[in-house]
C-alpha cells in the first residue's frame, strides 16, 4: 500500500525461491518486522540475522538488502517521510534511535518478549489498513513502534562485511558522486557532469547506482530535488518557486513527479503547512 509518506510491503509465503531483495536505499526510514522464519539482513556494510521477537531500523538513504534463509516466512515493512508527519515527538524518537544504533545506518533489535507482540500487531494495522485511513492514525503506529524499539529492545552484534563500501571502488565512486550531487543538487541540470567531474560514461555510473540502489542516477536526483522542494513549501515557500529553485523549469513535469514521489500535491503541502501555523 502506497499512501502520502508512506509505502508498506506485508509478505507471507511458503517458498523463497522467487524472492530476491538485493541492496537498495530509498529516501524515507524503513522498519521491518519478520513474524516467521528466519532472514539475515545488511545494512550499511554489516550483516545481522533477523528473526522473530527482532525488529530492523533502517535511516534514510542508507544502503541495505534483506536475505531469506528459510521459508515458510512472513514479514512486514513501512516505509515512511518523517516530514509527513509534523510531530517532534517523531523526531525526538528517530534521534533516540540514532544514539542507540551508535550510527546513522540503522541496526537490528531483539525485543523484551512482553512487547513483540504489540510491535507485530501495529505493523499489522499498519500495512492492513484500508488506505482511506486517517495519515495520523500510522504514525500512532509508528510511534508507538519507535518508543519499544528506544526503550524496551537490545541492539544485536553484527558481523561487518568484508566487502566494505570503503574498500569497494564501484563504492568509493558511488559514494563520492552522491556527495557531489549533494553539494550540487541546485546546479545539476543534466547528466554532463558524470563525464567533466568523475571521467566515467553515464551508463557505467548509471549502471552502478541501479545495481547498488536500485535506481538510476537520474532517478536519484529527481528524487532529492523533490525531498528538497517539499522541505522548502513546508517551510513557507511558493510552490512555483520551490520548483524553480529545485531546477524544474515545467511547474506541470514537478507537479506530476511531487504527486508520485509523495502521493500527495504541492499545493495540499502548502495548505497543512499554514494550517499548522
Amino acid at each position: 500500500m502506497e499512501i502520502c509518506g508512506l509505502y508498506t510491503v506485508h509478505k507471507n509465503e511458503i517458498s523463497a525461491d522467487n524472492f530476491s531483495y538485493p541492496v537498495h536505499c530509498h529516501t524515507s526510514h524503513e522498519i521491518l518486522v519478520v513474524t516467521k522464519g528466519n532472514c539475515g539482513i545488511v545494512i550499511g556494510g554489516t550483516e545481522y540475522e533477523l528473526g522473530v521477537n527482532d525488529a530492523a531500523f533502517i535511516f534514510e538513504n542508507e544502503t541495505h538488502g534483506l536475505l531469506i534463509h528459510d521459508a515458510p516466512f512472513e514479514f512486514l515493512a513501512v516505509q515512511f517521510i518523517p516530514k509527513a508527519c509534523k510531530s517532534a515527538d517523531l523526531d525526538n524518537l528517530i534521534s533516540g534511535l540514532a544514539d542507540k544504533c551508535k550510527n546513522k545506518s540503522g541496526a537490528v533489535f531483539t525485543l523484551d518478549a512482553a512487547v513483540y507482540p504489540t510491535v507485530v500487531s501495529c505493523m499489522r494495522r499498519i500495512c492492513d489498513e484500508r488506505s482511506d485511513t486517517d495519515i495520523d492514525m500510522y504514525f500512532t503506529y509508528i510511534r508507538a513502534i519507535l518508543y519499544e524499539l528506544g526503550h524496551n529492545a537490545v541492539r544485536k552484534t553484527g558481523i561487518v562485511l568484508e566487502n566494505k563500501n570503503k574498500k569497494n571502488a564501484g563504492a568509493e565512486l558511488l559514494n563520492a558522486v552522491i556527495d557531489y550531487i549533494g553539494d550540487n543538487l541546485n546546479m545539476i541540470s543534466d547528466m554532463s557532469f558524470i563525464k567533466s567531474v568523475f571521467h566515467y560514461s553515464n551508463s557505467r555510473v548509471n549502471r552502478l547506482f541501479r545495481d547498488t540502489l536500485g535506481v538510476s542516477v537520474w532517478q536519484y536526483i529527481t528524487a532529492k530535488k523533490l525531498d528538497l522542494a517539499y522541505n522548502l513549501i513546508a517551510e513557507g515557500s511558493g510552490t512555483t518557486a520551490a520548483a524553480s529553485r529545485c531546477g524544474f523549469g515545467d511547474y506541470s513535469v514537478f507537479y506530476k513527479s511531487f504527486v508520485k514521489h509523495f502521493g500527495i500535491s504541492p499545493s495540499a503541502v502548502k495548505n497543512r503547512s499554514v494550517g499548522s501555523l
